[in-house]
């Protein structure tokens, strides 16, 4: 999905997202690049098809879920020399911005 095409802005974020693909029903846990209200990327070599439906669950630091819902995947980016490999998901439903922030705030915590 081109940027353009967005319509919340991405930030950078970190931690683990467990998730459940329709198709093979295996649950994996995944690590967060980036999310918005309405999507995520997601670093992952386990690359589920494009249009598939998933469950996830974003995980705390204990591995607790914080959040969890349901979304499609938009993007695939298989290896190639100048990009990462994971998969872009849509939520079903947006996110709560407080829930956002939190997840924001302890990116920025991790950079500095």
């Amino acid at each position: 999905m081109l940027k353009e095409q967005r319509k919340h802005q991405r930030n950078p974020a970190s931690g683990d997202v467990k998730i459940q693909t329709s198709l093979s029903g295996r649950a994996y846990t995944v690590s967060l690049r980036d999310i918005s209200k309405g999507g995520a990327f997601l670093y992952s070599t386990h690359l589920p098809e494009q249009g598939e439906s998933i469950s996830f669950e974003i995980l705390d630091e204990y591995g607790l879920r914080m959040i969890a819902g349901h979304g499609r995947i938009v993007r695939v980016t298989s290896r190639t020399l100048d990009s990462v490999i994971g998969f872009a998901i849509q939520f079903d439903k947006e996110l709560d911005q407080a829930m956002l922030d939190y997840l924001w705030a302890l990116q920025t915590e991790e950079v500095i």
